[in-house]
């Protein structure tokens, strides 16, 4: 009977973190963007330190704040054809549920742009991007983590996730 009780706790909480950020109102999206933007504003100042370094290194310092990339999708030329080339990551801290959310909604999205010095195989970035749909898993990080950063820049850090509307301003 223990092993059971135990059991179902564990699949409760396997649910509810899985299930985190499912957001149906304005307020819940306001609290996930309030939880990540301060994490991501502070990895932010120390964000220079990783240029010329490995994508692992950018990695370690988000985690050190408490932020953990969630999504990725790959920057490439779309305007060329063949053979195609990654040369950088945006890199989302949170679901594409929670993403399409804020653009019905119009909220800030945050994120982070990475270009690398050098590009990664199209391909396999292709290949990972299809069997994980995006989702940031340990082989994409491992795939990336090696790509040495040319530079970084932290999109919608803003101090609330709400757009100001007044055109005035």
């Amino acid at each position: 009977m223990k092993r059971i009780v135990k059991l179902i706790i564990i699949l409760s909480v396997f649910a509810s973190v899985c299930n985190a950020q499912i957001i149906e109102t304005v307020e819940e999206y306001k609290t996930l963007y309030d939880s990540i933007v301060p994490c991501l504003k502070l990895a932010e100042k120390e964000a220079d330190n990783c240029i010329n370094k490995p994508f692992s290194e950018f990695l370690k310092l988000v985690d050190k704040y408490g932020a953990k990339g969630i999504e990725v999708q790959m920057i490439y030329d779309l305007q060329k054809q063949y053979p195609q080339e990654v040369f950088g990551l945006r890199v989302h801290f949170i679901t594409m549920q929670a993403r399409d959310f804020a653009v019905k909604h119009r909220l800030f999205i945050p994120y982070t742009v990475i270009y690398f010095e050098e590009s990664k195989p199209f391909e396999k970035a292709l290949g990972l991007t299809q069997k994980y749909r995006g989702h940031f898993t340990k082989e994409v990080e491992e795939f990336y983590s090696d790509a040495t950063i040319k530079s970084i820049e932290f999109i919608s850090l803003k101090d609330s996730a709400i757009r100001n509307t007044n055109k005035n301003e």
